[in-house]
């Protein structure tokens, strides 16, 4: 498989930097003709980036431990391998710290896993992936999992997401207009990073379900179109939260595809104290997010015209409730949720989790930090 990417390691001419890197090097006077020049080749998400010298990516090589020509996955549609070198030229470029590579790596073995379909699902198409980092990881990086979640303001959130996105584009070809040729895109095709909760969050972590121990850490991706937010500020019991949040998931594709559902703590805290697990939640919007074959074919989302049984004929968002997954992240002072519907295609990509081991999160100690954005003032 081939290994070049687009983008390149930038030199002043003062330091050639380590030898052991392979990327070919181009010298520039300084950091604004770096930014200007890269911009112009395209190699930018359209903002500016943080030079990526040979210095400093092989600082952000060393941070993971393994060689820089180690391959992390691959991309057969385009015939591309990602290595550690290419992770972590496009984690500078985005501006993160070296202590989040461990995050990158684990986010980068999850993406490349046949069943998620990187490919079809966030290099050509509409949606991308929504990274879900859950574990003591989340309080080491001071990751957000509270106010504006979805939003700006934390650096390691908006960073570790847009290294995925700059190596998407960079590295695996998902470049707009020429092989991403979605109609719309959305925000989150920037940076598309949360956190899960670990001090609002009532129940286990959300990877505990899914192939990692509950005191472990890791990374789910998820194709995901942008959030449709589910505001119920008024009940208290679940039945009418659930309700609320069932039918935000209606405008998902009815293709087979799964649904990510991100509970405010507010309404977690409302599903536990009735004694609802994670499960039961799963379960609760399972059955109430569904529409008959009559309302689709009215509102256009199915061929042909309505047939005998149509009204009382059911089609489920999802094929299972296992097909919804259930995070909690948000801020604590109103009752919202949000739900993440997926990619068109729906059945041919999964939610894929991959585990942070303990060498790998022991390298993501920063020091003194705010910790979890829902914390802070």
């Amino acid at each position: 498989m081939s290994s070049s990417g687009q983008e390149a390691l930038i030199t002043s001419g003062l330091t050639a930097g380590p030898p052991d890197l392979f990327s070919a090097r181009i010298e520039v006077a300084d950091a604004a003709e770096a930014a200007e020049l890269f911009l112009q080749r395209g190699w930018t998400d359209g903002l500016p980036i943080v030079a990526p010298t040979p210095d400093l990516v092989s600082r952000f090589v060393s941070a993971t431990g393994q060689a820089p020509a180690e391959v992390l996955g691959e991309l057969p549609e385009q015939n591309r391998s990602i290595t550690v070198e290419k992770l972590a030229i496009n984690a500078v470029m985005a501006g993160c710290r070296p202590e989040y590579m461990s995050i990158l790596l684990a986010t980068v073995r999850a993406l490349t896993r046949e069943e998620f379909n990187l490919h079809s699902t966030t290099v050509s198409g509409a949606t991308a992936p929504l990274l879900i980092v859950s574990g003591p990881v989340v309080s080491k990086v001071g990751l957000n999992s509270g106010f504006s979640v979805f939003g700006p303001g934390q650096h390691a959130n908006a960073t570790i997401g847009r290294a995925i996105r700059l190596l998407l584009q960079n590295v695996c070809g998902g470049v707009p207009g020429v092989v991403d040729k979605a109609t719309f895109g959305h925000p989150g095709k920037f940076s598309y990073c949360i956190a899960e909760s670990q001090s609002r969050n009532p129940w286990d972590p959300v990877h505990s379900g899914r192939g990692v121990a509950s005191t472990g850490s890791a990374v789910t991706v998820f194709s995901g179109e942008a959030p449709i937010f589910a505001r119920n500020d008024w009940a208290d019991q679940p039945e009418p939260i659930l309700a609320t949040i069932a039918d935000a998931m209606l405008p998902s594709h009815f293709t087979g595809g799964g649904v990510v559902v991100v509970l405010g703590p507010l309404h977690a805290a409302a599903m536990a104290r009735a004694g609802m697990s994670r499960s039961d939640v799963r379960e609760a919007l399972f059955l109430r997010a569904r529409r008959s074959l009559a309302e689709l074919r009215r509102a256009g989302r199915l061929p042909g015209s309505s047939e005998s049984g149509d009204d009382t004929t059911y089609r489920t968002v999802v094929p299972t409730a296992d097909d919804i997954l259930v995070v909690v992240a948000g801020g604590h002072l109103y009752g919202y949720s949000a739900v993440v519907p997926s990619w068109v295609g729906g059945h041919e990509s999964v939610a894929v989790t991959e585990e942070i081991d303990d060498e790998e999160s022991a390298r993501c100690e920063i020091g003194h930090h705010t910790g979890e954005g829902e914390e802070l003032p």
